[in-house]
Parts: structure tokens; C-alpha cells; sequence
């Protein structure tokens, strides 16, 4: 894996009020395992059969990465460059997709932690 060498966030952005009632109590479900071993497609099926979001991070980068956003363009260079994106970015993607999601039951969150240290811990 590639390392962060970016002057982007590390941390996340706090929360409003409003957002933390949203994400009061859901169920979030962290599926981890290595590339290419299913990940996705079984969050896929537990979310259509459970109700719950998937927060697939690859495709949110990828997703990201593709608009002509500041914070797309700085992914887009880091992801061409092979470095990581750095956490507090990844954070804030993945609570505004839990955000547009406020139905849902739960969250299966599936390519996160994304760093060299993260694989190294299990």
C-alpha cells in the first residue's frame, strides 16, 4: 500500500447536532479482508436483504475522484501518484454517504481503514 503524503485533513470534521440525531443508534458493520475476496458483493447482498446502506470506499473515491470538485481533483493526484488519501478525508466521504442514507437500518462500511499500519494490526 501507498503512504499519506498529503497536506489534506487527518481528522474528520465534527458533527452538527442535526447529523448526530441522524446517526443516533444505526448498526455500522465493518467488513474487512483483503482485494478481490468478495467484500463487496456480499455487503451488496446483506444490504438488499437487511435494509442497510453499503459504503463501498473504493467506489466513493473513485466516485470522488472523478468530479471536478478541489477535494476530487487532490484524490485524483494522490490516487495517480499511488498515496493513500488521507483518513480525516476518507472520514468526512464516508459520513456524508452514511448522511444520505438516514432510512437505513445500519451500514456495512466495506475498504476502511485504508492504511499499511491497519493491515498490519489484525
Amino acid at each position: 500500500m501507498g503512504l499519506c503524503k498529503s497536506k489534506l485533513s487527518q481528522m474528520g470534521r465534527p458533527l452538527r447536532p442535526q447529523e448526530k440525531d441522524i446517526l443516533k443508534s444505526p448498526l455500522i458493520i465493518f467488513v474487512m479482508g483483503g482485494p478481490g475476496c468478495g467484500k463487496g458483493t456480499q455487503c451488496k447482498n446483506m444490504a438488499t436483504k437487511n435494509g442497510f446502506c453499503h459504503v463501498g470506499l473504493g467506489q466513493l473515491l473513485r466516485q470522488e475522484a472523478q468530479r471536478g470538485t478541489r477535494r476530487g481533483q487532490k484524490i485524483r493526484y494522490l490516487m495517480l501518484q499511488g498515496l493513500l488519501v488521507p483518513t480525516g478525508v476518507i472520514l468526512d466521504m464516508i459520513s456524508d454517504h452514511m448522511l444520505s442514507c438516514p432510512e437505513s437500518r445500519g451500514f456495512l462500511i466495506d475498504g476502511f481503514p485504508r492504511g499499511a499500519e491497519a493491515g498490519q494490526r489484525v
